[in-house]
């Protein structure tokens, strides 16, 4: 990599981190760039906090020599599943795309500068996290030293294989769907997200579950490192990491060669010809509809939002059906508690449904076109209850079978049946609520890249801070109290609900810089 990359890569990450904002004169621009800073240091530290109490987890678990293979893994699908919810699209295009193109570089250099600065975030998180690990473990077990080399190249192969993999696996989606004339962005997020993560829940059902185990069997570390490793593994690790760095080197040789023809499958269009029928149909039902098909032309916004109702939907049929295990009762003695499994699977419930919610952007996607809205005789109100109602449809086929999960599998009854079922409708109501409200509040017209609206907006930064408290309290306080604590939870969302939508229905005008 030549100076010329390295300063452009530099250049990106710092505008990518938000990094060159703190020198902005603006103080809004200067005080979002420092809370996503400090979100990101907050992610950072508990990742390493997790890393180093890793050890002891799994020594006492008695699997301590599946540290290295747990973790090497975890990480590659974690890095994976990260950059197919950041979308292809922003990995081969990006935001930057026509301003690289004009750069006095070379052709290639423009078409992979994404790619490399992806890899270049993912290598420094996997050295950090992997190396940190080993200072832990070796405390544990000291293991031979020699082996750290083996770590060092699994920093290098890790990132390569997710970046690797999740590119080619989302193109390959497109490539079929679009043999089969289909464009369904709903379709193509969940088909690729369920081709990437299908070994990853074919170890888990291939045998009894444990919290790791899936994992573990997906893993590409085939032995332990707290024993001397043999000069045949050592053979097979460094033919691995040969034929990964062979088969990236050839994607990017692909990439380089045939980039305008990725870049049109990408950005590819219905070739079939549209009828329209003329209709007339109230304010509300043309508003919410031009919110599907907003959100349904995004790869990027259904992909980030939609695994929290799929998630609610699985879990919940899961249990109805008496498919998923029960959760082992943890006692703790000294509050003379016990979290039970139906506990468990409840809070579960509550943190699909509050984790994450369309309308903490869904104002902010309007993007340089609000005037539009600002200019037709519509309310905030108006246009408040149909991005609203777009969230809350999205979790009703989950919260349904949520509903019958906690009759069949948790076998409430009478009051305490009803009060959880209202506890859920609220949770859902009030997070689409505070999102609407947040998102007027902090509205960001002006982006050029969704993934800035979806992740980085201060709306959804504010809105996920609020939906983790929600999340904390609800657990916490249904444990000590039980239903009554459910029915107190209850009360206090109805009054957040209030109080966010008597500030929605006092915004008369969207405002915010364009």
């Amino acid at each position: 990599m030549d100076k010329q990359m390295t300063e452009l890569i530099r250049v990106r990450l710092r505008n990518q981190f938000e990094w060159s904002k703190l020198s902005d004169k603006n103080m809004s621009i200067k005080t979002h760039a420092l809370l996503t800073m400090i979100g990101y240091l907050v992610a950072f530290v508990l990742v390493i906090g997790y890393a180093v109490s890793l050890p002891y987890q799994m020594n006492q678990e008695l699997q301590l020599d599946m540290v290295n293979p747990y973790v090497f893994s975890l990480l590659f699908w974690v890095l994976g599943i990260w950059m197919l919810l950041s979308g292809v699209k922003n990995i081969l295009v990006g935001f930057d795309h026509d301003q690289l193109f004009v750069l006095p570089i070379e052709e290639w250099k423009a078409k992979l500068v994404n790619i490399f600065s992806s890899y270049v975030i993912y290598f420094v998180l996997c050295g950090i996290v992997l190396f940190c690990i080993q200072i832990s473990l070796f405390i544990f077990q000291p293991f031979p030293l020699i082996n750290l080399l083996i770590v060092g190249i699994y920093v290098i192969m890790i990132p390569l294989l997710a970046i690797g993999s999740s590119i080619i696996v989302s193109l390959l989606v497109k490539w079929f769907l679009s043999l089969l004339r289909f464009r369904n962005t709903l379709v193509e997020a969940v088909l690729t997200l369920l081709i990437f993560i299908a070994p990853l829940v074919y170890a888990y059902l291939s045998g009894p579950f444990d919290a790791k185990s899936g994992v573990i069997k997906t893993s590409f570390l085939p032995v332990s490192l707290l024993a001397s490793i043999s000069g045949n593994e050592w053979l097979k690790i460094l033919l691995l990491f040969v034929v990964v760095l062979g088969v990236f080197v050839g994607l990017c040789f692909v990439i380089v060669k045939k980039y305008n023809q990725i870049i049109s499958l990408i950005g590819v269009k219905s070739t079939t010809v549209k009828r329209y029928n003329l209709a007339i149909d109230s304010t509300l039902m043309a508003l919410f509809k031009k919110e599907l098909n907003r959100y349904f032309s995004s790869f990027t916004y259904v992909v980030n939002t939609i695994i929290a109702p799929v998630a609610l939907f699985i879990i919940g049929a899961g249990l109805s059906l008496g498919l998923l295990p029960k959760f082992t009762p943890i006692m703790i003695n000294v509050l003379n508690l016990t979290i039970t499994s139906p506990f468990i699977y409840f809070v579960i419930f509550v943190a699909c449904l509050t984790l994450t919610t369309t309308t903490s952007c869904s104002f902010s996607f309007e993007g340089k076109n609000v005037w539009i809205i600002q200019s037709l005789p519509i309310s905030v109100n108006e246009l408040s209850i149909a991005k609203g109602l777009l969230n809350v449809l999205l979790f009703i086929p989950g919260l349904v079978v949520a509903i019958i999960a906690c009759w069949s599998a948790f076998e409430l009854r009478g009051v305490d049946f009803i009060i959880h079922v209202v506890f859920l409708l609220t949770s859902l109501l009030c997070i689409s609520t505070l999102g609407l409200a947040i998102n007027l509040k902090f509205p960001s017209f002006n982006w050029s890249n969704e993934m800035v609206v979806v992740k980085q907006g201060m709306s959804t930064i504010i809105t996920a801070v609020a939906s983790m408290v929600l999340i904390s309290l609800s657990a916490i306080i249904s444990l000590f109290l039980g239903t009554l604590g459910i029915f107190i939870l209850v009360g206090v969302e109805l009054v957040m609900i209030i109080l966010a939508t008597i500030r929605i229905r006092k915004t008369n005008y969207l405002r915010g810089e364009v």
